[in-house]
Formats: structure tokens, sequence, C-alpha cells
């Protein structure tokens, strides 16, 4: 069987920049066998199932971990809590009061948030006796028989039966046009493969050193064989639907071509059974080549499938706000309606090729195998594959409506006037039905509301405001407070941490700095169950995080992001700067006329050093010396545009968060004066260093009636007390060990800008 794919033209991909900060060394301590720094290329294949049996075991153990024992150590837990976050309430100038019940409700809702999590036992419960019926294998053995045992028939005549309510080349042709040109934004690349799909199947690409593999079948994974009962019974009933083949294993491996891939389960939100996935890297033998790619193929084979394909490209929230904050200037914002439509049965909407479905084919308890006729997750192309059905839906559905959507996979998330929201609902369904068949709409999990979830965050139209939706709250809170911050913490609960502020820090600009350290502090690490130490920026940072999910549950409105903070906006000024390692120089410039308003160079007042290293963290306190110089010119609530020949400080400003320890100071600080000032950077542009020659020099001491600038504006800041205590405030050399410290820096940075 030829096993190569059909191939398309290639989808540029946009180079990732790396990450400036290097791996910290592990604590070699809480392993004692097995290196935790190991080299990508000598990973093995027994290396990665049994990291991923440890990651899944590791998950589970803190699924289950608890935040509240019901004893005396749960009044301890709230008191300290209460004080630590009074604290950080003061530190930021919040005025709001959280009592020790309102902490306690809060981590009460967390715990028993943390009992929903469904695992294997409940999936194992789910279902206890599921046999597959007789009936059921002689259906299919009599399908194979009146096909002379042609397998590519067989499958054929079972997409047949469904076809009058798939995608079909009618259909599309209906929608789209003869030539893919009837709804705008549809891109003829994806009208040619969509057609592909629909008259031959999703042809899988396969790795150059691909072989289908009959013979050394994989052995039958734990997983499912504890799980079996459930898995079946969920496969049989995609069987019902049409969209598999059921037959003796024994007769499945006469089939010419034939691939076999273990069966796997995963757990899965708001479902107690899971769901089934195939598990099509697995490589239980050396000689053994998944569908997925071996190791040595995998990289090229994702890269062939994206260029066949396209990237895949989700929406963010920040897109959805920015297109909530359009329908808002469209109609008002007493006239919106937010709605969402599901996708039912997603990648099984789409079929595979009829002569590539034996390469499917998955081994089962009792000498039983399911082969797969449409999609499937586990499948490395199935993604990619699916996002051309994404694309042509978000095409056509943003033509259709009045109002304005976003489709992620197989998610539908719009806004509409009230007026039009009925007629534009029905047309989504009528069209998407027409595309891909009566049903394929999930009816029940269409809603309409003032206030919606979209993409884990709630946002409300009422309020104006966007958070976190209480799911992910609790799951934030569960992750924060499950453990003791003084005790050795486990690789994958850091991570989970660090994930979860990081999304989290979207909400608020003071908490960005706090969550660099919690990714720093786990790279190198390849083992997830392993126990580290948790250095003290980290222990702090976690406490922080704490402080501000337990007021996030107690006034959301309050710390919630409102949605007109997501505007773009026009910049009213420019910052130009440079810095040597003694001294900074700052020029705030008009953005539309590049008219000079003020400048400044001032040698910085802490000790120095000529250690390269803090180049960029003195490039990046230029930054925050140009918004000291509009906190003295009274300017607030503006964009600015920032010219630098530091890249990483450019980035970093873009961000609010730095990446170097050096620089926690100054990016506290940063961060403060932005909200105090209502100051967002909106352009950051390198400028060679070449080019850089006033700011450059101002920096260097050159005195300004030396140089081509107007020095009739040149603020003598070295004399501004407030100034050169701000920038003390800075100093690289002074540490933050705790929260304390941390703390009484953003109080003294508040009192300075406010006395």
């Amino acid at each position: 069987m030829d096993t190569q794919s059909i191939k398309h033209p290639a989808v540029s991909v946009p180079s990732t920049p790396p990450q400036p900060t290097p791996p910290p060394l592990p604590d070699m301590s809480t392993q004692s066998t097995t290196s935790q720094l190991v080299s990508r290329d000598h990973v093995t294949e027994q290396d990665r199932i049994r990291r991923g049996a440890l990651k899944a075991k590791e998950k589970l153990r803190i699924n289950n971990l608890k935040i509240l024992h019901f004893d005396s150590t749960d009044h301890m837990l709230v008191a300290k809590a209460k004080a630590t976050v009074d604290t950080f309430s003061s530190a930021l100038g919040i005025q709001s009061l959280i009592t020790e019940a309102d902490i306690l409700n809060a981590l009460q809702q967390a715990h028993i948030a943390s009992d929903e999590y469904y695992n294997m036992a409940h999936a194992a419960a789910w279902n206890t006796t599921f046999e597959f019926p007789h009936e059921a294998i002689e259906s299919d053995r009599l399908l194979w028989d009146s096909c002379g045992h042609d397998f590519t028939l067989m499958c054929k005549t079972k997409q047949e039966k469904l076809a009058h309510n798939r995608l079909s080349v009618d259909r599309i042709i209906a929608i789209f046009g003869q030539d893919g040109t009837a709804i705008p934004g549809m891109l003829l690349s994806d009208f040619h493969l969509l057609l592909d799909f629909a008259r031959n199947g999703i042809t899988p690409i396969v790795a150059e050193d691909f072989l289908p593999e009959s013979i050394n079948i994989p052995p039958l994974r734990a997983r499912y064989v504890t799980l079996k009962h459930t898995i079946n019974s969920l496969l049989f009933e995609q069987w019902g639907k049409g969209t598999m083949i059921i037959m003796e294993t024994a007769q499945a491996k006469s089939v010419n071509g034939v691939h076999f891939s273990p069966q796997h389960h995963a757990d899965s939100k708001g479902k107690p059974e899971g769901r089934v996935i195939g598990d099509l890297s697995g490589q239980h033998d050396p000689s053994f080549s998944p569908l997925n790619g071996t190791p040595q193929s995998k990289d090229a084979l994702r890269d062939l499938i994206a260029a066949t394909w396209g990237e895949i490209r989700h929406p963010t929230i920040v897109q959805l706000v920015l297109m909530i904050l359009h329908a808002a200037d469209t109609h008002g914002w007493t006239q919106l309606v937010l709605w969402k439509k599901d996708l039912k049965g997603a990648f099984n909407l789409l079929n595979y090729n009829p002569a590539y479905c034996r390469l499917f084919a998955f081994p089962l308890s009792d000498e039983i195998t399911m082969i797969h006729l449409a999609g499937l997750f586990g499948w490395i192309g199935m993604p990619h594959a699916f996002q051309v059905l994404t694309r042509s839906l978000q095409a056509l559905c943003s033509f259709i409506i009045s109002g304005w959507c976003y489709w992620y996979v197989d998610d539908l998330m719009a806004v509409s006037s009230i007026a039009t929201y009925v007629t534009d609902s029905t047309k989504v369904e009528s069209a998407v039905q027409q595309l891909l068949g009566e049903g394929s709409i999930a009816q029940k999990k269409s809603e309409c509301a003032r206030a919606l979830e979209f993409l884990g965050w709630f946002v409300d139209l009422d309020a104006r405001t966007v958070t976190l939706c209480s799911r992910n709250l609790h799951k934030l809170l569960h992750a924060l407070f499950c453990f003791d911050t003084l005790e050795k913490v486990s690789i994958a609960l850091i991570q989970r941490i660090a994930s979860l502020t990081s999304r989290t820090s979207l909400l608020s600009r003071h908490m960005r700095p706090y969550t660099h350290e919690l990714h720093v502090i786990t790279s190198g690490y390849s083992i997830p169950n392993v126990r580290i130490k948790l250095t003290l920026l980290a222990q702090s940072d976690i406490l922080m995080w704490r402080s501000y999910s337990l007021l996030l549950v107690a006034h959301p409105t309050m710390l919630s992001r409102t949605l007109e903070s997501f505007r773009p906006q026009q910049p009213q000024y420019t910052f130009k700067y440079d810095a040597s390692l003694s001294r900074i120089a700052t020029g705030v410039y008009t953005a539309d006329s590049d008219l000079l308003l003020t400048f400044a160079a001032v040698d910085l007042p802490f000790n120095v050093t000529n250690e390269a290293r803090r180049q960029n963290t003195m490039e990046f306190l230029a930054i925050v010396f140009g918004l000291l110089l509009c906190w003295k010119l009274q300017l607030s609530n503006f964009h600015y545009n920032l010219h630098g020949d530091s890249m990483s400080s450019l980035a970093w400003a873009q961000a609010d968060r730095v990446n170097s320890v050096l620089a926690r100071r100054g990016n506290i600080v940063f961060t403060t004066l932005s909200m105090h000032l209502d100051a967002n950077v909106a352009v950051a542009t390198h400028i060679p260093g070449k080019l850089n020659v006033l700011y450059d020099r101002l920096s260097r001491n050159v005195a300004a009636a030396d140089l081509d600038i107007d020095a009739s504006k040149e603020y003598a800041a070295s004399s501004d007390h407030t100034f050169v205590s701000i920038l003390q405030l800075c100093d690289p050399e002074n540490d933050l060990p705790d929260i304390t410290a941390h703390t009484q820096l953003l109080q003294q940075c508040q009192h300075l800008l406010v006395r």
C-alpha cells in the first residue's frame, strides 16, 4: 500500500525567539537513579512511556490533594492567609476588606471543586459489565464477506451509508460556490482541501520511516485493561453511529497494510466516563514505527502536516474582547447579547480516506479490533486537518451573520445585537448543518446571555468586565493552597501553578512580575513527580498569588479587568532612551510630531559594577525613568512608543514582565508606576545602537550643551529627591528574599508617588 500523502503548498511558519533565561541546575538530591537533565536526542520510547505514566499518576495525586483538613490546621491556614492578604491589599492601595469567613468560604468552594475532578476510579465505575454483542461482530463480518475481503471497499461501503448526512462535494459547492468564491474570506486553498476531504476523506500523512505493522502489534495498555468495560462501551457507541468497523483481531490481521496502535483513554472535564483516544505515538519495540512518527521523524512529520493543511491558530480572549468592543461601538452596550454553539462529534465529523482507514486499527480485549473510519483524538494530523474545517466555518459564519464571531476548533463564540440574535443563531445552525449534516450542532450546548463564559473567561456585558470563570478560579485556588510552601513541591504542581498564574496575570499588571520565577525553577526537569524546594522568590510569589486570588473571589468586580482596557489606543508620547552601566538617559517626545517635551540623564543612585549582564537591567530602568518624567509632567492615562537599542528591555516593557532577577525590583516599580499613571506601551521599536547616538552619549556623561538637543528642556533629575529615591528602589543588589520585602517595596513606591 502506498502510505505517502497528497501534497499541498507549504504554509510559512513564524520563528519563535529563544528564551533569554538559561535553565537553572536541578536539585539532584531528589533523584537517586536517573538524571533529571535528559537530552531530547537521547529520550527513548521507554522514557516517554515512563514519563507519561508518571505524569498521569502525579496529576491524579495533585488533583486529590486537599486544601482543608477540618481540624485546627485550617484555622491556622486561614489566619495566615488573612494576614498576608491584608498586607498585600495595603501595599497595592486596595481599599477592600476580606474577612476570615470570606477566606474560609473561598477555600471551601475550591476544596469542593477539587472533589469533582474525574479520574480512573470514576471511569472504572461507569461501566463494569459491558461486552461486545456477538451480533455487532457478525454484522461487520458479513459486510467483510460481501465485499470480497476488500477492506477499502468495506470502509467505503460503511461510509456511504452515512454519506447523505455528511460533508460532501455538493454541500460544499452549494455553500461556497463552484469555484469557492461565494463566501468572502474563504481561502481557496481551504476550499480545495475541503473538497478533497469530501471526495476522498482525509488521507493520513505519514513519516518517511513509517511501516505498517500487523505482526508485532503493541500490547494492551494497563489503563485500557483496567477500564476495558467503559472504553469498549464508548467505542461501541461510536460503532453504532456507523463510524467504526469491529472485527476479530485475527481477521483484522489479514487486512493488507493494516497497522495496529494501542487503545488509550483520558480523563475528561465533566464526564466521569472520560473519553477514548488512540495512542498513536507508543513504541513498545524499537522496530515498531508509530503512525505519529518515531522520535527521529516526528518533528519532520509535524512540519509536513502543517505545510499541507496549515498552521493551527486559535483565537485568544484578547481577540474576543476586541470583537465585543467593536460590537459595542456599533450597537451600544445595552443592545448586545453573547452566544455560543458547539459542533457535535467534532473530529468524528470528517471521514478518513477509505484506502487508509486500515492505519487506524486498535486491538482490544477478547481478541477484538476496532478500526476508525472517521477522525479520532490522538492522531498527530487530526487537529491540523480539522483546522481546515474550522477556518471554513469562520469564513462562512462571519459572512452570514450580522454580528461577529470566532471559531475555536469546534466551538463558536459570538456577539450580536439583541434584535438580530435569533436570526444570526438560526442562520448559523442552518448553514453548519447544511454543510456537515443534520444534527452536527450540539443543541444542549447552545447558550446565550449578557454574561457568558468564553475560553475559560467570564465576560460580563453589564459590568463590562472579564475575569476567570468560577471553574478556573477554583482550579487556581486549589493549586495555590494544596501544599505548604516550606515543603518540597513536585515539578508538575509548580508547572501547573506557573501556567495558571501566567494566564490569570492578564487581569492585573501588578501580578505579572510574580510568574517568571515559577517557570524558571522547573526548567531542565523532565520527570514530573520529582519534588524540589521552592526558592525564596517562588515562595514569595505564591503567597502574593494566594492573596490576589482570594481578593478576586471576595471582590470580583473590583479586581476584574475592564473590557475597555483592551481597546487599542493611539500613542501620545514616545520614549527615546539608552543606558550605560552607571548612567541612564531618556527623552519624552510627542508621538505624532516628535516634539521634545523633556529629557534627563542621571547617574544611578546605587553601587554599580561593570558586569555586562547588568546592561539590560540598566536599559529597562531607563524606561522607568521615562515614566518618572511623565509623572513629573503630570501626564496620565496615555499610551507611549518605545525607541531603544535593547531588545530585552523593549520586550520586558511590553510584557510587564522581566526575565532577570536583577531587574525584578525595577519590574515591580515599573508596573506600579504604570498602574499609577495608567500608562501603557503601544509599540516598541528596536533602534540599532549605531543610530541611537544622542541618548547613548547622554548616558555616557556627555553634556546636553554639547549635543544636538534643546538643553532648556533638560530636567535636573539628580537633584529631585523623589526621582532618586524611586530609582534607589530598583537597586539590583538589594534582594527581595520574602513577601515582606516585596510588600515593603510596593508600599515605599506607592508612598513616594502620592506624597
